[in-house]
């Protein structure tokens, strides 16, 4: 079987390494526990491996059969330059303006207006569903993940305060996709007996992906941040994942591409694309009972969702159980590329009873915050 099997995964790291590199969506981060420690996961945390490395399905603890997660949800809010509220500012400065065109007013109006050029605003929303079922022989899972990104973009000109009727002709241009995949993955670990290849562990992701797009812009006087999807585009596509995970005692080495198979798609009618690519992240870990400290990067540069920064991300996380019951978690991460942001995040894992799972977590850094939560079922 590694005949077989390793030729291929070489040939695939060649070809996302050094062909002309059709650059990606971010690397998404879709469970609490991830969010908690950093955004890590390529290398530890069998129950969520559908979303971070399916191989690691295959070190999940067999004592349970199954874990079923319903749901998790998380938020992350990206408004650095305060848009939200200077749009709103705008907005109820105009609606006094129109009525009483004085030079207060005026100046009222055209603070804000300043303080909006050449700013952004950016959210991201996501929500899933998984059954795990894990083995040492063949590990299997299904889920279910619908994640939203979008950007907002205001260009501000043309405005003419001082006329009777004030005339607006600055706007808000919106940029952002959906995507809803289904999928099932799989894992096992390679019967080889010799040297490197001891304990290697493959798993693959098939899933099916319906995507979104939406692009416009809007009259800044009318406008808001929340997206309108009823100019959307739609389409579909097949796509996979493959993983990899090399155990070495309590030391882990994983490497998972995602979205292997590339595609463009529109956003709405604005005339731009984006496309889903190739993604490429690599985790390195220590794992011993009561304690993770895992460092994950990724080896490609990923293209922004519309007026976003580009990312290459390096983070750090790290999971203590202080009971049995009771996990605490921490992580950091750090944009190598644009602007270089850097988010620190914390997070609770709790068990209640014999099985049932509730992480919490939180993020705050340079351009927003965010929150995730998740329940989860283990028997």
């Amino acid at each position: 079987m590694l005949w077989v099997v390793m030729p291929f995964i070489g040939l695939l790291l060649t070809m996302l390494l050094t062909a002309p590199i059709v650059k990606a969506l971010p690397f998404g981060t879709f469970d609490a526990r991830s969010m908690a420690m950093g955004g890590v996961g390529v290398a530890t945390g069998s129950r969520y491996a559908s979303f971070n490395n399916p191989a690691l399905l295959t070190t999940a603890d067999e004592i349970h059969e199954w874990f079923v997660l319903v749901p998790t949800i998380g938020l992350q809010t990206n408004d650095p330059d305060a848009v939200e509220d200077s749009l709103t500012a705008f907005q109820q400065a105009a609606t006094v303006l129109d009525s009483d065109n004085t030079s207060a007013n005026r100046t009222a109006v055209q603070t804000p207006l300043n303080n909006l050029d050449g700013t952004r605003y950016s959210v991201r929303k996501n929500s899933a569903l998984m059954v795990t079922i894990p083995s040492r022989i063949l590990s299997g899972a299904a889920f279910f993940n619908v994640y939203e990104v979008s950007s907002a973009k205001p260009n501000i000109g043309g405005d003419d305060l001082s006329a009777t009727t004030p005339s607006y002709s600055s706007t808000l241009a919106q940029r952002g996709l959906r995507v809803a995949e289904n999928g099932v993955s799989a894992a096992t670990i390679l019967e080889i007996d010799r040297g490197w290849a001891r304990n290697l562990a493959i798993g693959l992701n098939a899933k099916f992906l319906l995507i979104e797009g939406y692009g416009y812009t809007e009259p800044l006087r009318s406008a808001e941040v929340d997206v309108d999807r009823s100019g959307r585009i739609t389409g579909s596509q097949f796509q996979f994942d493959i993983g990899i995970l090399k155990e070495l005692g309590v030391w882990k080495i994983g490497l998972v591409a995602k979205n292997i198979a590339a595609a463009s798609f529109k956003y709405g009618d604005s005339g731009e694309k984006f496309k889903i690519a190739p993604q490429l992240r690599a985790g390195f870990a220590y794992q011993s009972r009561y304690s993770v400290l895992e460092f994950n990067i990724d080896l490609l540069e990923n293209d922004p969702v519309g007026f976003n920064e580009p990312s290459q991300i390096a983070s750090v996380g790290g999971e203590w159980f202080a009971w049995r019951w009771l996990a605490f978690r921490a992580g950091f991460n750090q944009n190598l590329t644009g602007n270089e942001a850097a988010y620190g995040s914390l997070g609770l894992g709790i068990i209640l009873g014999e099985g049932i799972h509730l992480d919490v977590a939180g993020f705050s850094g340079d351009e927003g915050e965010g929150l995730s939560a998740q329940m989860g079922f283990q028997f």
